[in-house]
């Protein structure tokens, strides 16, 4: 199991948590999505390694630009 962590600022609130956990959760051999509003960072665990720029497109197409990886 693989763990990507990203810093999406303009997280805030429940809805946000939804729309990032459904569009992340669309991607193939993805085990679990966390997002912690406080720290305002998504964990994405995965069966395979997945790219992090595929990740990054999915929480874009949730309508978060502002993604970085933890690094």
């Amino acid at each position: 199991m693989k763990t990507e962590q990203f810093h999406v600022p303009g997280i805030s609130c429940q809805h946000c948590v939804r729309a990032v956990t459904d569009e992340v959760g669309k991607l193939v051999g993805v085990a679990s999505i966390t997002v912690d509003l406080p720290s305002k960072v998504v964990t994405v665990a995965s069966e395979n390694t997945l790219a992090a720029e595929t990740i990054v497109a999915a929480i874009r197409e949730a309508g978060y630009e502002e993604v970085a990886p933890v690094i």
